[in-house]
């Protein structure tokens, strides 16, 4: 693991020590990545025949290719993998309806905030640096295949 990872993932860490709160954020996480990546899936520009294609303007891969560039800077080789799993969250985000990206947001959002309030008494690491917006699904993942600093 580069340091430049590793010292993102030490500074997420500290708002992510007590178990419940790890758990939450398996299940808000994605649930809030995928719909996120979804509901900006609706907002296409450029040709109208690309609309309807598996690959496609829309500000939903703006955003995932923002995010791989950045997960590429921070530490390539899991950037790579996880570039495959945005990928289907991506293609699962664009295919749901609108009420149901929205529900999965609220799930989400709840479910991370009873992770913080009731077991880790603490506020979420992006008060504090908004860039764990993106830091958070890749230390879940990291956490999930046991990658490098994600996992103390």
């Amino acid at each position: 693991m580069t340091q430049k990872l590793a010292s993102r993932f030490a500074d997420y860490r500290e708002f992510h020590t007590t178990r419940g709160n790890v758990i939450s954020h398996y299940i808000g996480v994605p649930l809030i990545a995928t719909s996120v990546l979804g509901l900006l899936s609706l907002v296409t520009f450029g040709n109208e025949q690309f609309h309807d294609k598996l690959i496609r303007p829309d500000l939903g891969w703006v955003l995932w290719a923002a995010a791989i560039g950045f997960y590429l800077w921070l530490d390539w080789k899991i950037a790579v993998p996880f570039s495959l799993v945005m990928t289907g969250m991506y293609l699962i985000g664009r295919s749901l309806p609108v009420e149901v990206l929205i529900a999965m947001q609220v799930i989400g959002w709840i479910v991370q905030y009873i992770g913080h309030l009731k077991y880790e008494k603490k506020s979420p690491a992006f008060y504090q640096n908004l860039t764990h917006l993106l830091i958070g699904p890749l230390w879940v993942f990291a956490k999930m295949i046991k990658y490098g600093g994600a996992t103390s």
